[in-house]
């Protein structure tokens, strides 16, 4: 854009430059030929009238009036030939920056071609790149969809398998607890020798109960020694013998006396406990829950039943 305005411009300096010059040579033209007619005109007229001497003496004034204008036109034209030679010397130096000008933008122009061509091929090299990282894409998203099938089958056979490694985690806890087998309750009454004395059911008559059973564990049950703490309530919930000592039950973490106690070792064997108790006065009748702990677990619930 910059090169076609300075196009514009030398061309406009040029038609000025012409222009003038016509205009010059126009007025010297229109000059001698107004001179020319003047010279006829005085010529006739002095054919005419007859007055030689006075047209001379004119003609010399007009002569003297012609070398005036003459000397006049020849100092314009010199003006003008120095104004001339200045627009020259301007265009001259115009056109010698305009070359610098066009110079510089060609040389402009061919690095952003060069550079244009470069883009074009990085630019046709980076589709190339692009359509084979497309092509991996979805290679790629083929083989994550198959990935993510097997992850979501893993999940679920993993979440399986976590299941059930909770549910023998929680086996293996109670496998690891001992339990209590063949519990018997024997009620006796020993006031009367002649009756009855054992498998009594008549609250009234119970002075003594023998309480026995086994215990015995797993191969997952630790071996050592076992607190086995028996508790005993009246049917009216109250707990029987309580002890002022005092045993942490595992499930509530809370406190609780007992009825009475022992202690066993256990060494992968059945272990036969016996437990005596005397009933110093005279029990009620109704249903006497009974519970066995083990180490704080409540190895096995029961009751007895009294007329």
């Amino acid at each position: 854009m910059n090169a076609s305005r300075e196009q514009q411009h030398r061309k406009h300096m040029n038609t000025s430059r012409e222009r003038q010059q016509k205009s010059m040579l126009i007025g010297l033209i229109v000059l001698a030929a107004v001179l020319l007619l003047s010279i006829i005109g005085n010529i006739v007229y002095m054919s005419r009238s007859g007055r030689l001497s006075d047209e001379k003496d004119k003609l010399i004034t007009e002569k003297e009036v012609l070398q005036n204008e003459k000397t006049v036109l020849n100092e314009t034209v010199e003006i003008k030939d120095g104004i001339i030679e200045e627009h020259k010397e301007m265009i001259e130096i115009q056109a010698e920056e305009h070359a610098g000008i066009v110079q510089e933008k060609d040389a402009r122009i061919a690095q952003l071609s060069r550079r244009a061509a470069a883009n074009a091929n990085d630019l046709k090299e980076q589709q190339e790149t692009n359509k084979k990282l497309r092509a991996e894409k979805e290679e790629l998203m083929g083989k994550y969809e198959m990935l993510t099938g097997e992850f979501e089958k893993t999940r679920q056979e993993l979440d399986a398998l976590a299941s059930t490694h909770e549910q023998l985690q929680e086996q293996a806890k109670i496998a690891e607890q001992l339990k209590v087998n063949n519990l018997c309750i024997l009620n006796k009454w020993e006031r009367w020798l002649c009756a009855d004395r054992y498998n009594v059911s008549q609250a009234r008559r119970v002075d003594h109960s023998y309480i026995h059973f086994e215990v015995d564990g797993t191969v997952f049950t630790q071996a050592g020694t076992k607190d086995i703490h028996l508790l005993i309530y009246n049917p009216a919930g109250g707990l029987m013998y309580a002890s002022s000592e005092m045993f942490a039950i595992n499930e509530t973490g809370e406190e609780s006396p007992y009825s009475i106690k022992s202690q066993i070792e256990y060494a992968h064997e059945p272990v036969h406990v016996e437990f005596n108790i005397l009933h110093p006065e005279r029990l009620q009748a109704g249903i006497y829950n009974i519970e066995v702990y083990i180490d704080g677990i409540l190895s096995r619930p029961s009751e007895m039943i009294l007329e």
